[in-house]
């Protein structure tokens, strides 16, 4: 038989968050933890950012809501002279210091950034997520045959070169089902599969509800991934997906630990909190901006609910909680971002009072 699994040595990703997650994973000792501090730490860093696009919009939202009847009159008086009407309304935006590039370039800035964020660290995420559970069943595997191994005397040795860990394992699992004592094969398997079961809780990720962060939280998705969304996960080539012995001995390892006791990875706890939070944050945006584009913002209140809940209930609970995390922040800094520029606003009015009655005067 051909055993050779290529993609079977699992290799530590190198990207950017990958590192930085696992760095915090190593001063926190929790991967969700690790990235519920790393979205604070972004949205920290984002916030000046964020706080001037804010500013930028409304400053600009105000000017066109008070030259908005001029707009509208000079699109009436020259409807039928397009060059003459772009001038008048150049001359209105150049005396009322309307700048559209400039608050479209602060918001595309901010858009470009957050975009970037998002879509880089959840490839990274999916990286490790692919590498974990690569990981977890390399040593699942030396679990289930450690002890047989040292029974038999036989030396596994990991440190081969060109051989996977499954390479190495697989010659006494073949062992292993040739032994033809019903007594003590039953003793050795009991033996190997309470190996794996005690090895997979010492080194599971796991986050209060949820038995396995690598997955989505789900009341329909066993903790302990099948072998076909292994393969997925775990990013097997075609031919590897397709290897029928490899699937076998897969099942052999797993099968009785996600059978052991209830393995569901969750109860859709994450999405219903990530669709309210997602609905929070667009009400408050929407509350803030009343009366400007009334039925985009009443779109999105709808429309980005469901996008996040998707990413949540399709994606890993690692993701999961970027994106509660990062929601549940704008719900908390977006009223302090509003009462900080409001207060900036009063402030300027206030300098700017005595300065017009000294015109008068």
């Amino acid at each position: 038989m051909d055993y050779l699994i290529s993609s079977m040595l699992a290799t530590m990703p190198n990207g950017m968050w990958e590192k930085i997650i696992t760095a915090f994973e190593t001063a926190f000792g929790s991967f969700a933890l690790s990235i519920i501090i790393l979205t604070l730490i972004i949205k920290l860093v984002m916030s000046p950012i964020d706080y001037f696009n804010r500013r930028t919009n409304k400053k600009m939202a105000e000017i066109q809501k008070r030259i908005k009847p001029q707009v509208e009159a000079i699109n009436k008086k020259y409807a039928n002279n397009d060059q003459v009407k772009n001038q008048k309304l150049g001359e209105l935006y150049k005396r009322e210091k309307v700048n559209p590039v400039g608050s479209c370039l602060v918001m595309l800035v901010n858009i470009a950034l957050t975009f970037t964020i998002f879509i880089t660290l959840f490839n990274g995420m999916n990286a490790m997520a692919s590498y974990k559970i690569s990981d977890q069943y390399e040593k699942l595997q030396i679990a289930y045959v450690q002890e047989y191994a040292t029974s038999i005397g036989e030396n596994l040795d990991f440190d081969q070169e060109g051989k996977s860990v499954y390479e190495i394992c697989i010659p006494i699992i073949e062992k292993m089902n040739q032994i033809t004592d019903e007594t003590e094969k039953t003793e050795v398997f009991n033996t190997a599969n309470q190996n794996v079961a005690e090895k997979y809780e010492e080194i599971k990720d796991s986050f209060l509800w949820i038995d396995n962060i690598w997955l989505a939280d789900s009341p329909f998705k066993n903790s302990i991934p099948n072998y076909e969304e292994y393969a997925s996960v775990a990013r097997l080539s075609n031919e590897d997906k397709e290897n029928e012995e490899y699937k076998q001995v897969y099942e052999q390892i797993m099968n009785p630990l996600s059978s052991s006791k209830s393995r569901a990875n969750g109860y859709y706890i994450l999405v219903v909190i990530c669709l309210i939070t997602a609905f929070l944050n667009q009400w408050l945006m929407f509350r803030k901006n009343k009366g400007d584009g009334q039925q985009t913002g009443k779109a999105m209140l709808i429309i980005m609910p469901i996008i996040m809940a998707l990413f949540t209930l399709l994606y890993t609970t690692m993701f999961s909680l970027y994106i509660i995390t990062g929601q549940i922040v704008s719900i908390i800094t977006t009223p302090i971002v509003n009462a900080i520029s409001n207060a900036v606003d009063k402030h300027n009015e206030n300098k700017k009072i005595p300065t017009d009655r000294l015109k008068r005067i």
